[in-house]
């Protein structure tokens, strides 16, 4: 994955803005321009950014709007084995359109591949603050340099309170009943074991991987019962999420590529894991003013209303996802070295044994 770009049409930006120019103006009816283009550097493995501006005249005054465009990775060792880009797309239209769950005002989803080379879907840019994870932003950037202790509690709290609001949603009549998957198991718990099982298969590529083998074997013999089923955000972190620029709340949630039906409790899990991969997982400390994954916890729970019995059990589900994510990049990367040795997987055995022993 040395130097790989995602889709062969990157390489020329020029001809990229000038299909996506004629792709406004078929949509809109009117000429549109596209200016401002830019192609940030660490978009990931799992998608692709595009930031540009769109110009166009309606009765004779000419508007215009900053817009954001996620395609499609094409890459021979992606991170996920399918991308579903239209469930993404779906799911914010959804929320923007029929919730109050701050989510991006979408301008179009296109799955012909014939524009771009791959599919992609544009929304309008959502003005606001992201809390960066590269570097880690505890380590630096603007939440440790340009926020009070009573800010970052805001905004942590904001996050939390927005994702129980979206947890409290009954997803069925919002239409994503069809998102249950019964031909990988019976409930939506064992269809999620049943797809990380396939998923350590396939992103090791043969290797297999021991800790995360233990770790979804503990999983599959300590499974909860009579759990709430939900619509879950699958990837719930600081970092995606935009926050207004006094941080008091949250402007739009971002990046739904996760998004499964489950126990709402993962997204709760998933939200302190990763901010602890980022501090305790590094061997850093954690960001001052950030409340404690207790207070966190309950924060939700008196926001839902729903029991957090299992929160352990989904925070070793977090570690194995993790450790297993991270893995398989590594594997991509060739860093052999790290396959089965990174902080995730090191984590991921502490969790392991810690879990366990409770359980």
């Amino acid at each position: 994955m040395k130097d790989e770009r995602p889709t062969p049409l990157l390489e020329n930006p020029q001809l990229t803005q000038q299909k996506l120019a004629a792709w406004f103006s078929q949509r809109k009816g009117t000429q549109v321009k596209v200016s401002e283009f830019h192609i940030p550097e660490a978009t990931g493995m799992s998608n692709v950014t595009l930031l540009f501006d769109i110009h166009w005249q309606e009765g004779g005054i000419t508007l215009t709007e900053p817009c954001v465009g996620r395609l499609q990775p094409e890459i021979e060792r992606p991170v996920f084995p399918a991308y579903d880009l239209s469930l993404q797309y779906r799911v914010m239209k959804t929320l923007n359109e029929n919730t109050d769950i701050p989510a991006p005002d979408m301008r179009g989803l296109e799955m012909d591949t014939s524009i771009l080379g791959v599919p992609f879907y544009i929304m309008k840019k959502t003005e606001g603050r992201i809390p960066t994870d590269m570097p880690p932003y505890n380590m630096d950037g603007w939440m440790m340099h340009e926020t009070s202790l009573q800010q970052r509690e805001n905004l942590w709290f904001a996050g939390i309170d927005t994702m129980a609001r979206f947890h409290k949603l009954d997803h069925e009549s919002l239409g994503f009943a069809d998102m249950n998957q019964p031909e990988l198991g019976d409930t939506p718990l064992q269809q999620q074991l049943s797809y990380w099982e396939n998923y350590l298969e396939w992103g090791m590529e043969g290797r297999g991987h021991p800790l995360a083998q233990s770790a979804l074997q503990w999983l599959r013999d300590n499974q909860p019962s009579n759990e709430i089923t939900k619509l879950c955000w699958g990837d719930s972190r600081l970092a995606n999420l935009i926050f207004t620029e006094d941080c008091s709340a949250v402007a739009a949630v971002l990046d739904w590529e996760m998004a499964v039906l489950g126990n709402p409790m993962q997204d709760l899990a998933w939200y302190c894991y990763i901010d602890s991969s980022f501090a305790d997982g590094l061997g850093l400390e954690r960001l001052e003013g950030l409340p404690s994954y207790a207070a966190t916890v309950e924060r939700w729970h008196s926001v839902t209303g729903y029991p957090v019995d299992d929160y352990d059990y989904y925070r070793l589900f977090a570690a194995m996802r993790y450790g297993l994510i991270l893995s398989r990049i590594m594997v991509a990367q060739d860093q052999e070295s790290e396959i089965h040795s990174n902080f995730a997987c090191q984590l991921l055995q502490r969790t392991l044994q810690e879990v366990a022993a409770i359980g």
